[in-house]
């Protein structure tokens, strides 16, 4: 019989969380328990986000040359909590292009990636049932976020047919006198999409107007964790222009291909007046949350790293390999403009959720649009070059009509 204390040892919610996992993690999971009897050539992983392209060249020759410099003080010692500052100029210099304004290294946190950035964000922002609104579908580790600072989720809709772009009307209806922060991700995971300059300067005036309505401060925080990952005729969308109490998240782990080394940031809007003591709170919480600013190593090389991208064009063709097949099999979807990712639409009536687990038994790995909060849909990571895409997409192609054709026949009894 299990002991009364070892199942109450653990606080209730999370006690709650551990009877699951997140749906990326468990189907990236059903692919590697797959392969252990099939093979890894025999399992087509399209899953996590997880890039499978190597950093740039230049970056092995950076690193090095960092560890053979002798110049840097305490090379290996306790960083500040904000990060070293040349770490931060680099990072300041890069949005300062992409964001068209002047950011300095004042205005920059170092934090662990970009889920760290943001959980020090939230921590620094967030007091008891504070507001938080996303947009579905959204990153799927957001509202866990929000919940681990005791704040509340809400949730927008985005609709396929709109581009998934922002709608006004459904957007005002989500603030109330608790709102505290909005929160966007472009390029979009999981559609790949990117935000229209109209729709960066909707969301503005929205979070303005309800500032004053309301009488205390919404904070803008826009994920770019992507903002770099983007096609060829495409640009980032910027925000510091446009909405003063601003914030970005970043990191080096898509652009770069280093998501493992943890190297992230935030990057506060240099328009806000109290912005050093804002950067202050944030070092506070990176403190406090022992997420700490990167290793003194990434943070020493970020100048000449941060001038490199991993091949983009790579992803250009891996996308283009999964479009001709979708278009091939007839099946809707909005082009990507960013990212990795692409979000097809289901037929009308088939659930995501077993879509998903049949395809896996078929040697496809998808995640169902349910685990990003929209219901018959799937998210295609192909993060991966396009040989290993192409191969996976004729798999795809060879068993699609018959996984839809079985589930039209279960929904029908």
């Amino acid at each position: 019989m299990e002991d009364i204390f070892e199942k109450s040892a653990l606080n209730p919610y999370m006690t709650e969380l551990c009877q699951s996992m997140s749906a990326i993690r468990r189907m990236d999971q059903i692919a590697t328990e797959m392969a252990k009897t099939h093979g890894d050539h025999a399992i087509h992983n399209f899953s996590i986000g997880n890039p499978r392209i190597l950093p740039p060249e230049e970056y092995n020759k950076i690193m090095v040359d960092t560890i053979n410099d002798k110049s840097f003080f305490l090379p290996h010692g306790y960083a500040p909590n904000t990060g070293d500052k040349e770490g931060r100029e680099a990072i300041a210099e890069l949005f300062s292009k992409l964001q068209e304004v002047k950011v300095t290294y004042e205005n920059v946190l170092l934090s662990s990636g970009c889920a760290g950035a943001i959980n020090v964000f939230l921590r620094t922002v967030l007091s008891v049932r504070d507001e938080v609104i996303l947009f579905s579908p959204y990153f799927l580790e957001y509202p866990y976020y929000i919940e681990n600072y005791h704040g509340t989720s809400v949730y927008c809709d985005t609709h396929f047919e709109e581009g998934w772009q922002i709608n006004r009307e459904r957007f005002e209806k989500c603030f109330t006198a608790n709102t505290r922060v909005v929160i966007i991700n472009s390029p979009h995971n999981p559609t790949g999409i990117v935000y229209t300059v109209e729709t960066i300067k909707m969301i503005s005036e929205v979070c303005e107007k309800y500032m004053k309505k309301y009488g205390r401060t919404i904070w803008l925080l826009s994920d770019d964790v992507y903002c770099r990952v983007i096609r060829p005729g495409h640009k980032a969308h910027q925000i510091f222009k446009y909405y003063k109490f601003s914030c970005i998240a970043y990191s080096i782990s898509k652009d770069l291909s280093l998501p493992g080394e943890r190297i992230g940031a935030l990057v506060m809007n240099p328009a806000i007046q109290l912005c050093e003591r804002n950067i202050h709170a944030l070092s506070m919480s990176n403190e406090f949350l022992a997420v700490y600013p990167p290793n003194r190593l990434h943070m020493r090389a970020l100048p000449k790293l941060l001038k490199y991208t991993v091949d983009l064009t790579v992803y250009d063709k891996s996308q283009e390999i999964v479009e001709e097949t979708l278009k091939k099999l007839k099946i809707e979807y909005i082009q990507p403009e960013g990212a990795f990712y692409i979000f097809p639409k289901l037929p009308d009536g088939i659930d995501d959720i077993k879509f998903c687990e049949l395809l896996a038994k078929n040697f496809v790995v998808t995640v169902p649009g349910s685990a990003f909060g929209t219901k018959g849909f799937y998210r295609l990571s192909f993060c991966k070059g396009p040989e290993d895409i192409k191969k996976g997409m004729e798999q795809f192609e060879a068993v699609y009509n018959s996984v839809i054709e079985q589930l039209k026949k279960e929904q029908a009894k």
